[in-house]
């Protein structure tokens, strides 16, 4: 399921809270090329319940240097009960274009992320993305952390994309729920 989320509207979609869904919906900035993301569920997620977003801040931040201003939102997304389930912030260069911009990169190492590992255990997804457009991506997964976090054994990793010329387009770092083990 994948669902765009339009400024304008603060109650736009519901979606399944998985990575992927959230990711996909919330990716796509209102004029702005989106180059920072970041994916977080508070507690496991619950695959087959349905969760409502909500525009929490959006924002035009101006460049203290002359330079282009930065877009910045926040969505919450609450289950049934209006518990918080998980949070999206992205937030991108202003520009010209109207509607959402591609980002060919930031897709890219989300769906190298969801083909690596199960989408139902990301528990975090953030991302920062250097190069937007590149092609032909080579992507390299560095376990960093395993941890015990919310009664669940969570592994962090840091995947970066780099393209034909080893200039490093991307990088995402990643936080994966491993079985669950009781702390007993």
């Amino acid at each position: 399921m994948t669902a765009m989320l339009v400024d304008e509207n603060p109650l736009a979609h519901a979606v399944l809270p998985t990575f992927s869904t959230l990711y996909d919906a919330s990716a796509g900035l209102i004029d702005a090329s989106t180059d920072e993301q970041d994916v977080v569920f508070f507690g496991p997620p619950r695959p087959t319940d349905t969760v409502v977003g909500s525009i929490r801040s959006l924002e035009r931040i101006s460049s203290t240097d002359g330079g282009p201003s930065r877009i910045a939102r926040t969505i919450d997304y609450r289950d049934v009960y209006g518990h918080l389930v998980a949070e999206v912030y992205a937030s991108g260069v202003a520009c010209d274009i109207k509607g959402p911009v591609a980002a060919s990169t930031s897709s890219a190492l989300a769906a190298h992320v969801d083909a690596s590992f199960d989408a139902d255990s990301v528990r975090r997804f953030r991302t920062r993305i250097f190069v937007s457009d590149a092609s032909r991506l080579t992507f390299t997964r560095t376990a960093v952390a395993r941890y015990l976090k919310d009664s669940e054994y969570v592994s962090d990793f840091i995947v970066s994309a780099t393209d034909d010329a080893g200039v490093t387009a991307g990088r995402a770092w990643v936080t994966v729920a491993e079985t669950a083990h009781s702390d007993r």
